[in-house]
């Protein structure tokens, strides 16, 4: 458990995920990923979420259920025990924005099929070949923003 004031620290909580919510994460999904980031552990029962966030075991299943998916937690379980636990992934933000590569190759080709389809001399051809030279550059920036963020993971370890 994170050290410091716990009506602080629920206060913040909510204020996170209300961040996440009004950036497009369904709210007890948006609850359950801020309980599990403000653990030292990053990581808490289903049982110790529903305590937390006072709701019901099927609230927090459906939540777990979604941050699966979207492989901003994981499930697991201690050694020998029959008690399950989710945790965050480590790196979690740069694991997701690295994954995210097959969808942005789908809409970048899929952008290009259009602009063949309906030709450059069509303003939908030309909306959909900007669309696709957009892609081609955010995959290649991405690339880049990430060796450099793993350049900096890497100097900041070694300095401690």
């Amino acid at each position: 458990m994170t050290q410091g004031d716990d009506g602080a620290i629920a206060a913040f909580r909510e204020r996170f995920a209300q961040i996440m919510v009004d950036s497009g994460m369904p709210r007890m999904a948006a609850r359950v990923y801020a309980a599990l980031m403000v653990t030292d552990s990053g990581q808490l029962s289903p049982a110790e979420l529903s305590e937390w966030l006072g709701v019901g075991a099927s609230a927090i299943s459906g939540a777990v259920k979604y941050l699966t998916q979207v492989r901003l937690v994981e499930r697991g379980r201690e050694p020998g025990s029959r008690h399950d636990f989710l945790r965050i992934h480590e790196h979690t933000w740069s694991h997701l924005i690295n994954q995210s590569d097959p969808v942005l190759v789908r809409i970048q080709a899929g952008a290009g099929e259009g602009a063949t389809v309906l030709g450059l001399d069509s303003p939908a051809g030309q909306r959909l070949d900007e669309t696709r030279r957009f892609f081609a550059f955010l995959r290649e920036e991405i690339k880049e923003a990430m060796a450099k963020w793993h350049r900096l993971q890497t100097a900041e370890r070694d300095a401690h």
